[in-house]
C-alpha cells in the first residue's frame, strides 16, 4: 500500500476510536476549570468541582464567537435561567478568563450568543462541598 493511501486510512480509523468523551464527568479540584469552546459544544460537557471560588479558562477553537456562562438551572419552564458569573466572549483563536464563586448544587454552563445554547452549546457543572 502506497504512503499516500497508508496516511489517510490511519487517520480515518484513529477518527472511529473512542474519545473518553462519555457521560462521566469530568473532576476539578485545583480550582480551575479549563474548557474548549467550538460550534457547537462546550469540552467537557460535565464537569465537577468544589464549592468556592472557579476560575474559567476557556479557549475557543471554533470559527464564530462563543462565551461560557454558569446559571442558575430554572425553576420552572416558564422562567428564564440566571446567568450568576462566566467568562467574556471569546474570538475565534482566543482564550478568555472568568471567576465565579459557587454554593453545593447543579449548575448549566452554556453559550449565550445568539441561539448557540439550542444548537447543543451547553453543559452541566455540579459543586460538590468542600
Amino acid at each position: 500500500m502506497s504512503r499516500r493511501r497508508a496516511i489517510p486510512l490511519a487517520l480515518g480509523a484513529l477518527a472511529l476510536l473512542p474519545t473518553g468523551c462519555g457521560d462521566d464527568p469530568v473532576r476539578v479540584s485545583d480550582g480551575e476549570l479549563r474548557v474548549t469552546l467550538d460550534e457547537y459544544a462546550i469540552t467537557p460537557k460535565k464537569v465537577t468541582v468544589p464549592a468556592g471560588e472557579l476560575r474559567i479558562v476557556a479557549r475557543n477553537v471554533g470559527r464564530l464567537n462563543h462565551n461560557l456562562r454558569v446559571e442558575l438551572p430554572r425553576e420552572n419552564p416558564s422562567t428564564p435561567e440566571r446567568a450568576i458569573g462566566g467568562t467574556p466572549t471569546a474570538k475565534p483563536g482566543t482564550t478568555v478568563v472568568g471567576t465565579v464563586t459557587l454554593e453545593p448544587g447543579t449548575y448549566r454552563m452554556a453559550s449565550t450568543i445568539s441561539n448557540q445554547d439550542d444548537l447543543g452549546m451547553w453543559g452541566e457543572l455540579t459543586v460538590t462541598g468542600r
